[in-house]
């Protein structure tokens, strides 16, 4: 062999790329001839060429499609808009024509915007879709219940609106939380923050309906009773996410705290209202069923099906930290 082989496959990856002089292609091929080491290289290199550009290719294929795709939906979101443009137009001229001012137009308007919010945004957004239709979604419901009550004269507003972005967030929140960028110091506590702004949301909710109502004995009946509702989810969330144990026994010690809490949740109830005369599970009577005793029956119904799940988890548990032993 004139050349080395060394010197060779240096020259390799030009060769596959065909990107050499014709001399240095021939004294390649004259090489690989006599030497089945590089001629053995050379073939994995050609492979290994392939399966790139089919990759660089693929890549290719995906992102036409994905600009066609874009394009497609930007087009019926264009399309949806100009649709609901014409019953708008319709009743401005109406309400022009009729009231010769514009009222309930506005009406019309917003529920339009509500509507677009659903089916307009999606397509015309290309990144965070879920967030912008819920955010676009909640702005046009709160212009829509303002614009009803500024029409009706009514002073419900914030009635109307403080539950229904307290609902929306109770619902959207574990989702919209993935799209917020968090410092790194409570980024992993996104369970943490999700439960405290739901809890709040919760709260709020509670706090309208007092001021609107303005019950008496109201808030010493409502807050400690909502408060030891949010016990059961806040307890599930903290021993799912941070109890240091395997998840078969989280799963157990869930079960057994939500049971417990939800066992005596009447006698909760029964004690805020001042109506509290011993507890439930003392009532019971599996054999006669009334309003004596349904809430005691209840109670034990759900305490007895909660240390079973408790027992069938945490047996679950034992059984693969003996398997993992004896791995």
């Amino acid at each position: 062999m004139k050349y080395d082989c060394e010197i060779i496959q240096d020259l390799l990856p030009l060769y596959i790329d065909d990107v050499c002089s014709i001399k240095s292609k021939v004294v390649i091929e004259e090489h690989i001839l006599e030497c089945s080491k590089c001629k053995e290289l050379l073939s994995e290199l050609g492979n290994q060429a392939v399966t790139q550009e089919l990759s660089i290719e693929k890549n290719r294929v995906i992102e036409r499609h994905l600009k066609k795709e874009r394009k497609r939906s930007t087009m019926i979101g264009l399309i949806t808009a100009a649709v609901l443009m014409i019953p708008l137009i319709v009743c401005l001229i109406c309400n022009l024509a009729v009231g010769h001012a514009l009222n309930w137009f506005f009406i019309v308007l917003t529920s339009l915007m509500v509507f677009a919010s659903i089916t307009v945004v999606p397509l015309l957004v290309n990144d965070k879709k879920i967030l912008w239709t819920i955010c676009s979604f909640t702005i046009s419901l709160v212009a829509l219940l303002g614009t009803i009550c500024i029409y009706s004269g009514g002073k419900w507003f914030y009635l109307a609106v403080i539950p229904c972005v307290a609902g929306l967030v109770i619902c959207f929140a574990p989702f919209l939380i993935r799209y917020i960028s968090l410092p790194k110091g409570v980024c992993n506590h996104k369970a943490l923050i999700t439960m405290s702004v739901e809890s709040l949301a919760v709260y709020s909710i509670i706090a309208v309906v007092g001021i609107y109502s303005k019950y008496p004995g109201y808030w010493a009946a409502a807050i400690p009773i909502t408060t030891y509702c949010l016990l059961v989810p806040w307890g599930i969330v903290l021993v799912l996410r941070y109890l240091p144990v395997s998840k078969m026994f989280r799963a157990s010690i869930a079960c057994l705290v939500s049971s417990l809490l939800l066992t005596f949740v009447n006698d909760v109830v029964d004690w805020s209202i001042g109506d509290f005369n011993g507890i439930c599970l003392a009532k019971a009577d599996f054999s006669n069923w009334n309003t004596y005793t349904n809430d005691g029956n209840v109670g034990w119904c759900i305490l007895v099906i909660g240390v079973i799940l408790t027992l069938i988890f945490a047996i679950l548990g034992c059984v693969r930290l003996s398997k993992r032993e004896i791995k």
